[in-house]
């Protein structure tokens, strides 16, 4: 007895990498999928990807979870709002909360932060966004906190996303499987990736997949959404590691906030202003359109 599961994580409200991933898993005769969260925030139309969530859902044997930015979202709304605001630092999770449902947010709240998958006749797993305790626990390898979680496990396997890394590693016997981001992947040109799990029975092994698709529609929509309106230099970024592969957000987030403190004295996120961010951007090479920017060849 043999079973296939296409385990997704880290879309970001990228839809167009989300769908090129379900027609691949698809043709492959998979049923069966496990979502490992962070399914909205940074890309446009945030409402197109929950539109795929849901078909998952009802026709597919699915195992969902939440991960830290439907956290965010949901914790947002339960505080009462307001402390977001237009502007590269939170205008993008602002945008993304503007454009949900109370479909969306009910179902975010209907979702647990950790799994075991148990099927009679297959060996189990356990799988989560961070980790099984964080939902924004990032788990490295040979780092101490990811050793502590795998001897930890119930299960021989952990699926989890969150630092958007593909790959696995080993640590006594326990094996941790991070499917990469489908969204905003890091590393192979940009290509969308996600996991297939083929289980025997007794084991589980990993295929990793990075799917080349057209990227074309959702750049487009970055402009025609008005998320660059709302937070121009984060689209910039986030526009860059879709073309790329290459995540620089908190490298430009980081020197936004230094550029900030060094002419105020004081920065508070996200009271971060935009001059600050367009110094970060150009700094980086990154244009507005999250185009690299030509360096000038040194005499």
């Amino acid at each position: 007895m043999t079973t296939d599961i296409a385990v997704f994580s880290d879309i970001h409200a990228n839809h167009s990498a989300l769908q090129a991933a379900i027609d691949y898993a698809v043709a492959r005769g998979i049923t069966n999928f496990v979502l490992l969260g962070d399914y909205v925030t940074d890309c446009p139309y945030p409402q197109k990807t929950m539109e795929l969530i849901y078909v998952i859902k009802q026709y597919f044997r699915s195992y969902i979870i939440r991960g830290n930015r439907e956290e965010y979202l949901l914790n947002y709304r339960k505080s009462g709002e307001g402390a977001w605001k237009k502007g590269s630092a939170s205008g993008a999770l602002l945008y993304t909360y503007n454009n949900l449902t109370d479909k969306d947010f009910n179902f975010f709240d209907s979702l647990p932060n950790y799994g075991i998958y148990k099927i009679k006749g297959f060996s189990g797993f356990e799988y989560c966004h961070g980790s099984p305790t964080d939902t924004s626990e990032l788990l490295f390898k040979e780092k101490r906190n990811t050793k502590k979680v795998l001897s930890h496990l119930k299960e021989g396997v952990l699926l989890h996303g969150h630092n958007h890394i593909q790959g696995s590693y080993t640590y006594r016997g326990k094996t941790a499987v991070n499917p990469g981001s489908v969204g905003l992947p890091w590393y192979f040109g940009g290509k969308t990736q996600f996991c297939i799990l083929h289980g025997n029975g007794k084991t589980w092994e990993e295929e990793y997949v990075q799917l080349d698709y057209d990227r074309k529609e959702i750049l487009r929509e970055f402009g025609e959404s008005g998320i660059c309106e709302f937070a121009p230099a984060w689209a910039a970024v986030t526009m860059h590691t879709i073309r790329t592969g290459v995540d620089l957000n908190q490298t430009v987030l980081l020197r936004a906030m230094r550029l900030c403190e060094q002419e105020r004295g004081v920065v508070r996120w996200p009271n971060i202003p935009e001059k600050y961010w367009a110094i970060a951007l150009k700094e980086n090479f990154i244009d507005l359109s999250g185009k690299d920017i030509p360096r000038k060849e040194e005499e």
